[in-house]
């Protein structure tokens, strides 16, 4: 497994199965907590009054992930180690993008640093321990973007995931559109000219949102009816998994 963790000004990768070369850059055995799961619910069930059981939510969610990595880095220099230890502590106030290649394929989840790394000298300050708490607010795992062109009054979709997943649209010449899925709308008009509309906070990168009744797309093949005014548009959709 392979982790990267991408900020706005560095990027740092870790390895849970790294070559004692110089400059490692590595995640300790059994090191990697709260990726593989799911987190908990944010509902409790409610004890039923004199009667066996509890009450159902009125629905289920859950809430975000904790990711936990125990690391170490080693064979650099002293120089090299404590400006590496600066490089861990400046993760910290920042946007992660957290990207784990393993058997699976490639998926993200974006966070930030939760707590202190506590960086730990050792090897003559040739090398340093430290753990990194990770928060993701949005538990889910995402797959790459996927774009799906508009044609004959329509969007064929595709989520290869097993969870809902917003979708974003695009368009590089479009006066309005008119987006419906499983009785769920969005209307948007504006001027003819490039759009991006990202159907998880509805704020149109130009023009007017009429009607937001945001939908998801939910896992597997789906037809999105499209009528719209001009030509370019498309729809962008990454698959998402618990």
């Amino acid at each position: 497994m392979r982790i990267t963790l991408t900020s706005d000004v560095d990027t740092i990768v870790l390895s849970d199965s790294f070559v004692w070369r110089h400059d490692v850059w590595g995640i300790k055995k059994d090191g990697i907590q709260g990726l593989l799961g799911t987190p908990q619910y944010k509902e409790s069930f409610e004890s039923i009054p004199q009667q066996d059981g509890d009450y159902w939510p009125s629905r289920l969610t859950q809430k975000g992930r904790t990711i936990t990595l125990d690391c170490e880095a080693n064979r650099l220099s002293s120089v090299e180690a404590a400006q590496a230890v600066r490089r861990v502590c400046d993760l910290f106030g920042r946007r992660l993008t957290i990207t784990v290649e393993d058997a699976n394929g490639r998926y993200q989840l974006t966070g930030a640093l939760a707590d202190d790394p506590s960086p730990t000298m050792h090897r003559r300050e040739q090398g340093f321990g430290f753990g990194l708490v990770l928060y993701c607010p949005d538990p889910h795992k995402y797959g790459d973007w996927a774009s799906f062109p508009a044609s004959g009054g329509s969007i064929r979709v595709s989520n290869a995931g097993n969870v809902a997943t917003w979708p974003i649209v695009e368009a590089d010449s479009v006066s309005s559109f008119t987006l419906d899925l499983n009785g769920q709308r969005v209307v948007w008009s504006g001027s003819p000219s490039w759009l991006r509309l990202d159907f998880a906070d509805m704020m149109p990168s130009q023009g007017v949102v009429g009607v937001d009744d945001a939908f998801r797309i939910p896992p597997g093949d789906s037809t999105v009816n499209a009528s719209y005014s001009g030509s370019g548009l498309r729809m962008l959709v990454r698959p998402a998994w618990r």
